[in-house]
């Protein structure tokens, strides 16, 4: 029988337990899909995914737990720090997260293989669509929890796609002291100045409700469309007034997927792609050139949930009533995002934001 020796990182959240959930259905699939294979799993616990403490854990997997292969929750801009080590190694690394960072495919190498939901092109659409539904005044907000990611960028880049001369415009609420919730008050006389047609959303956990509430409470769900991500609503608190929101769904391909499932849908989907390495041979070591579902662009590989070439996002329009536990979701379309196979093309600069996955706060 094959033995496979599994390394495994693990992120903390208080927002949602998806280090749980990734291992959850990582290792339902290995059951089922590698009965011929031992596989022993030796986890690290990554805190809030800083470098130090993932380099740490890798080089522990490495020179102590003699790994076959890596994998975990790590954003695209933290994985970017060590894909030289398992090039040098020969090893795979195989990266899941929300897609919070634009990827840059010249940072990784043939070794890396990202499984994400790519959310940074479902700010991308979100422009996109907001522009050509609602008009060309967007604006975008956020704590400064979540601003430190490339929903901002690419939500500009969605709606210039759409319109040219679109206006947009943002506001950043600050944290007074660290480690405790954003002052969301700022955001609103900005609101006021801008008078977007549209606002595009990025808060998380406890934020999410206290802004939703200010927002009714100032009117504004009565003079403008809210848009967000799949997670501005998961997990969801009731709220105190009707409102409708846009989000997206979190898969491209998979539109009936929902947010608390992501990270279990994850650990499925990693667990499937190290399957298919196994049942080819004794060669524990897995090439990612040889699986079908696979884009590679630059030095890097795709999963396609993240990289399907013509891919088209749901909206789904969420109604929700206040005091409600519960909210209904419908379907009301489905709108082009940013393809993968276009990352090559893009410009690079330097980019300053947080290396920890999203919602690991």
């Amino acid at each position: 029988m094959k033995t496979l020796n599994l390394g495994l990182l693990l992120p903390t959240s208080s927002i949602i337990p998806m280090g749980k959930q990734f291992e959850k259905g990582l290792k339902e699939v290995l059951s089922i899909k590698s009965p011929d294979t031992t596989i022993e799993i030796s986890k690290e616990f990554i805190g809030q995914g800083s470098v130090s403490q993932t380099q740490n854990s890798i080089n522990k997997l490495f020179n102590y737990d003699d790994v076959d292969i890596v994998t975990g929750i790590l954003s695209n801009k933290l994985a970017e720090n060590f894909s030289s080590l398992f090039q040098k190694q020969r090893k795979p690394f195989i990266i899941n997260n929300l897609g919070e960072n634009i990827p840059d495919p010249y940072q990784l190498n043939a070794f890396t293989l990202t499984s994400s939901f790519g959310f940074w092109q479902h700010a991308w659409t979100l422009g996109y669509w907001g522009v050509r539904t609602f008009g060309k005044k967007g604006m975008y907000v956020s704590s400064v929890y979540d601003a430190g990611y490339s929903f901002s960028h690419m939500f500009y880049e969605g709606m210039k796609a759409a319109d040219a001369d679109c206006e947009w415009s943002f506001s950043i609420a600050p944290v007074h002291v660290p480690g405790e919730l954003s002052d969301l008050s700022v955001i609103f006389p900005y609101l006021e100045q801008y008078q977007p047609d549209f606002v595009f959303a990025t808060f998380c956990g406890a934020e999410t409700t206290i802004f939703i509430n200010e927002f009714i409470a100032r009117g504004w769900h009565k003079r403008t469309r809210l848009l967000g991500l799949p997670f501005l609503l998961d997990p969801f608190m009731p709220v105190n007034g009707d409102i409708n929101i846009y989000t997206t769904s979190p898969s491209i391909i998979h539109p009936s997927l929902k947010a608390k499932d992501c990270f279990y849908h994850l650990g499925q989907q990693t667990a499937d792609v190290i399957c298919s390495g196994l049942s080819k041979g004794t060669d524990l070591q897995i090439d990612f050139s040889s699986d079908e579902r696979l884009q590679k662009s630059g030095g890097a590989f795709f999963l396609e949930h993240s990289a399907n070439p013509e891919g088209n996002l749901t909206i789904f329009k969420n109604d929700i009533v206040a005091g409600s536990a519960t909210f209904t979701s419908e379907s009301i379309g489905e709108v082009p995002t940013f393809p993968i196979k276009q990352l090559d093309a893009m410009e690079r600069s330097t980019l300053i934001g947080w290396n920890n996955p999203y919602l690991c706060v």
